[in-house]
C-alpha cells in the first residue's frame, strides 16, 4: 500500500482531478468518532465528487457526495480540513483519510469497479 499525504496547496487542484477520474467509483463514507465508534454515511454509493469552499486564504471545509442523482444522495460537509492522505492498493482500491482542525476523522474508500 503506497500513502501519499496531499499538501494543503494542492488540495483544489488534486480533487478536481480526483473528482473527475474516479466519479462513479463505489464509494463507502465514515466518520471515525471516537465516542461512538465508525458511522457509515454511505456504503457502496457511486462517487460524485468532492469539492471545497474556498472562502478566505484556504479552504475552509470540503464536501464529498455520492450517490444517484434520482435516487439516494449524500453529502458529507468536513469543516478545516487540516491533513489529507490518500493511500492506494495493489488492486486499485483508495483510501482517503481526511483529519479536520476539531472532530473526527472521515475516511473515503474507493472501490476500483473494473477489479
Amino acid at each position: 500500500m503506497d500513502t501519499y499525504t496531499v499538501p494543503a496547496d494542492q488540495w483544489i487542484r488534486f480533487f478536481d482531478d480526483f473528482s473527475r477520474d474516479h466519479a462513479g467509483w463505489p464509494a463507502t463514507i465514515e466518520v471515525l468518532d471516537r465516542e461512538s465508534g465508525p458511522q457509515h454515511l454511505a456504503q457502496n454509493l457511486p462517487l460524485q465528487g468532492i469539492s471545497f469552499d474556498t472562502k478566505g486564504t484556504r479552504p475552509c471545509s470540503m464536501e464529498i457526495s455520492a450517490g444517484q442523482q434520482s435516487a439516494q444522495q449524500v453529502t458529507h460537509v468536513i469543516d478545516m480540513p487540516l491533513r489529507i492522505r490518500e493511500a492506494t492498493e495493489e488492486g486499485g482500491n483508495i483510501d482517503i483519510e481526511i483529519e479536520p482542525a476539531e472532530g473526527p476523522i472521515t475516511l473515503l474508500r474507493l472501490r476500483d469497479p473494473f477489479h
